[in-house]
C-alpha cells in the first residue's frame, strides 16, 4: 500500500494513501429559485452556475476508482431541482447502484414525482421551518400549501406504485423566529407521513440575523428537547437535534464519515463551510469564510486529491481536533487569526477552529 509521508523534526507521520470515500456531497448548481432569509447566498459575492450534464459525466466516472463510495448526495447551497438534467443525474445515479439522497426547498418536487419514486431516490430532505402559513412565507418567500402538496403527491405515487422510497424528511432551521412553533412541525410531519426530522441551528450570516440564535443561553433547551420527544410516540417521527451550547467534544461529520464536497465548477472542498466565501457570526463576533479547495476535478483526478498530502493531513488533523479552539479563546476578540479561516494560531490553513458544525450546533444531512 502506498503511503503519504510527514516528517517533522522529533517525528515522522505516515497516513496510508486509500481510496476510502465513503459519501460524496455534489453541488450540481449553487442557483437557486428562492432567496430564503437566513441563507448564505444572500450575503456572498461568489459566482452563480451550474456543472454541465457532460461535465457531471466526468466526476460520476471517476467514482469507479472508489469502491467504498456509499452515497451520493445532491446538495451544497444551491437547488438540485432546478438543474436542466436533474432527472438524468437521477437516474444515472441509481442505476449505477449507489444510494441517492438530496436536499431541497420543495417547490418543484411534484415535477419530479414519477421519476423520485421510479428510480427509488432513497431520501429526501426538505426544509420546512415553520408550520405556519406567514412564519413560512416571511423565512422562504413562498407558500408553504405548495410545498405540502408535493409532498403528498410523492406520498401518494409511492403508495401508488406499492414503493416505499423515498424517504421523507424535514429540514428546520431553529431560530427565534420559530422556536414556539416546533411542535405544530410535528403536526403537519405527521399528517405528511414524514419518516424524519432534522433539526438545526442557525448561523447568522449577515448583523441583522445576530439576535436570531437560540445557542446563547436564551432558551431551557433540555426542556425543549424533552418535551419534543416525549410527543414523537404519537407522531412516530425519528427526531435529531443539535447542540444547544458550547461544549468540549468537536467531531466534524464529514471527515468522520469519510465525505467530500464537490462544488459546481469541480472544486473539491472537505465541508459545506468551505465551499463558498461569505461572512458568519460565531455568537456575535463577525469572521470572514474563505472557500477552500483542495483541487479542482476537471484538471486533475479525485483520487489524487483526496490522497494528496494537503487534504490528507487536514483530514488527520480534524479528525484527531489538531486545531485551536477560537470559540472560547479568551483573546478571540484581540487576536486577528479569528478574523478569517485562512490559518490559526497552529499554523493551520484552511482554520476550523471557530466551526460550529464540528460543534454539533449547526447540522448537515
Amino acid at each position: 500500500m502506498q503511503e503519504i509521508d510527514f516528517d517533522y523534526e522529533d517525528y515522522s507521520l505516515v497516513i496510508p494513501r486509500k481510496n476510502d470515500i465513503k459519501k460524496v456531497y455534489l453541488e450540481i448548481t449553487n442557483e437557486c429559485n428562492l432567496n430564503c432569509k437566513m441563507c448564505f447566498r444572500r450575503f456572498w459575492d461568489d459566482t452563480l452556475g451550474k456543472m454541465s450534464f457532460q461535465q457531471f459525466q466526468v466526476i460520476f466516472e471517476q467514482f469507479r476508482e472508489f469502491p467504498s463510495i456509499k452515497t451520493v448526495f445532491l446538495g451544497g447551497i444551491g437547488e438540485p431541482t432546478i438543474h436542466p438534467d436533474f432527472a438524468n443525474i437521477v437516474k444515472i445515479t441509481k442505476e449505477a447502484g449507489f444510494r441517492l439522497e438530496f436536499e431541497t426547498n420543495g417547490t418543484q418536487l411534484a415535477k419530479y414525482t414519477d421519476s423520485l419514486v421510479k428510480y427509488g431516490v432513497d431520501k429526501i430532505m426538505v426544509s420546512i421551518d415553520s408550520a405556519d402559513v406567514t412564519t413560512y412565507k416571511s423565512i422562504r418567500g413562498t407558500d408553504l400549501s405548495e410545498i405540502e402538496d408535493n409532498i403528498i403527491a410523492i406520498q401518494e405515487k409511492k403508495k401508488e406504485l406499492r414503493k416505499n422510497y423515498p424517504e421523507m424528511g424535514i429540514e428546520v432551521v431553529i431560530m427565534k423566529s420559530n422556536i414556539n412553533q416546533l411542535f405544530d412541525i410535528l403536526k403537519l410531519a405527521n399528517r405528511l407521513k414524514i419518516n424524519y426530522i432534522l433539526f438545526s441551528n442557525i448561523i447568522p450570516f449577515d448583523e441583522s440575523l445576530k439576535n436570531e440564535i437560540v445557542y446563547d443561553g436564551s432558551i431551557d433547551y433540555e426542556e425543549l428537547v424533552d418535551n419534543l420527544n416525549s410527543a414523537i410516540g404519537k407522531y412516530n417521527v425519528k427526531l435529531e437535534f443539535p447542540k444547544f451550547n458550547l461544549q468540549t467534544e468537536r467531531i466534524c461529520q464529514f471527515i468522520q464519515n469519510k465525505s467530500t464536497v464537490i462544488r459546481w465548477d469541480g472544486e473539491v472542498s472537505s465541508c459545506y463551510r468551505f465551499l463558498h466565501s461569505y461572512s458568519e457570526f460565531i455568537f456575535g463576533r463577525k469572521k470572514k469564510v474563505i472557500a477552500h479547495s483542495f483541487g479542482n476535478v476537471f484538471k486533475e483526478k479525485l483520487s489524487d486529491i483526496w490522497n494528496s498530502k494537503s487534504y490528507a493531513l487536514f483530514r488527520y488533523n480534524v479528525k484527531n481536533a489538531i486545531y485551536p479552539s477560537c470559540t472560547d479563546c479568551s483573546l478571540r476578540y484581540d487576536c486577528s487569526f479569528t478574523d478569517d479561516t485562512e490559518y490559526d494560531c497552529w499554523g493551520n490553513s484552511p482554520s476550523c477552529a471557530d466551526c460550529l458544525w464540528a460543534r454539533g450546533i449547526t447540522k448537515c444531512p
